[in-house]
């Protein structure tokens, strides 16, 4: 991997978090972009970035590895918010910190997608606009396409409101199965969505459910309301590379958290660690060792347990967290591998089974960017 000169596909948050760091270190960058803009997968909704996995903050983590803050990224604490059960028990928990940041999604100017083509473009990357790449004819590359399935969906509305910054989140199978509802209000907008990772088919159901509740918890005034869907896709294995030389990051590669969909903050350091595996010409798979593969494979432990938890495991969850001093620590914990989850984890592979239609190629050695036959996470190189 000597060569200066470096191809990327898609610009989302892991190809510009590769692209910016690589620019940076004196490479020439041409970024594939098959839109003419970014974010256009998302409607302007709010989402979080969690800041409770590591012991570092976040945005200390984001300085780190090169990424400006010139996008809206707000705070928000325990005393900022609510979150209810099943029984509607309305729960406020303590923090030492913020629990996570408020980051907008799309093609708005304050969107984080907005924010990093702005930084991309300012550090020099060649972003080719509206071109799609099938192949990257036998050159260094980093593939960070998106998903590819929905292994968990959202479905909710983007409005404007009167309420005060503030956050609800909302557990319940009857609203949201096997996963969660949420409320995120700032500066006059916000976004309500309820996520489900079973039973898509009756998604309409579930979100009728998730405003009747919302609307018995607080007193709200809902103004100009555009629906949304998305979805997130996640592998029980990552598939990283290609012959060591075409590098899979964010989702496309599978790093993603299996138990909430906190995804981003795993997608740009993919894509930072992808970069430097290049730059240092070092191992991507060891890089990816010493943070992302262990909290990858407590996530999918941790998607079993919820799964397997139900409205009355619910309940005991928000009722020990709101006797907590502080739920950072208990929360990075229950993200961290331990012996139970390592136990776990053979368990969850088994029983978790993408959506994901794994299409192949016949080509030996291939250079083609969509097919997925790679090297597993912690496997033997398995070329197409």
């Amino acid at each position: 991997m000597s060569s200066k000169n470096v191809t990327i596909v898609g610009a989302g948050p892991a190809g510009l978090t590769a692209a910016i760091s690589l620019v940076k270190n004196g490479y020439d960058v041409n970024l594939f972009e098959q839109n003419n803009d970014v974010g256009l997968r998302f409607n302007g909704d709010f989402q979080g970035l969690e800041n409770w996995s590591d012991p570092e903050d976040t945005l200390d983590i984001l300085n780190r590895i090169g990424i400006k803050i010139n996008f809206l990224c707000n705070p928000y604490s325990g005393s900022d918010g609510y979150f209810y059960g099943p029984k509607l028990q309305k729960i406020q928990v303590k923090t030492s910190r913020p629990l996570f940041y408020l980051i907008e999604r799309g093609s708005n100017e304050n969107s984080l997608d907005q924010g990093l083509r702005k930084q991309a473009e300012e550090a020099g990357v060649n972003i080719l606009w509206g071109q799609k790449l099938d192949s990257v004819d036998s050159q260094t590359a980093i593939v960070g396409t998106g998903p590819k399935a929905a292994d968990a969906i959202a479905k909710g509305m983007v409005f404007k409101t009167s309420l005060d910054n503030m956050f609800i989140g909302f557990i319940n199978n009857k609203i949201a199965p096997k996963a969660y509802a949420y409320l995120l209000v700032n500066n006059g907008k916000a976004t309500f969505a309820t996520c489900m990772f079973e039973d898509f088919k009756n998604e309409k159901l579930y979100y009728k459910r998730a405003l009747r509740v919302l609307n018995f918890v607080i007193e709200i005034d809902i103004n100009e309301p555009k629906e949304f869907g998305g979805f997130v896709n996640f592998f029980n294995q990552p598939k990283i590379s290609k012959d060591n030389r075409i590098l899979y990051a964010g989702e496309n590669a599978g790093f993603q958290d299996a138990l909430w969909g906190f995804g981003i903050k795993y997608a740009m350091l993919s894509g930072y660690l992808a970069a430097r595996s290049i730059i240092a010409n070092k191992s991507y798979d060891e890089l990816c060792k010493a943070y992302l593969y262990p909290k990858i494979q407590t996530s999918l432990a941790n998607r079993w347990l919820f799964a397997h938890l139900y409205n009355i495991g619910y309940n005991l969850i928000l009722n020990k967290m709101k006797s907590m001093d502080d739920v950072i620590p208990a929360l990075r914990k229950h993200y961290n591998t331990s012996v139970s989850k390592k136990m776990i984890h053979p368990i969850a592979q088994r029983w978790y089974k993408t959506r994901l239609i794994d299409k192949q190629c016949m080509h030996e050695h291939c250079d083609c960017v969509w097919c997925r036959h790679g090297k597993l996470a912690h496997a033997t190189e398995e070329n197409c």
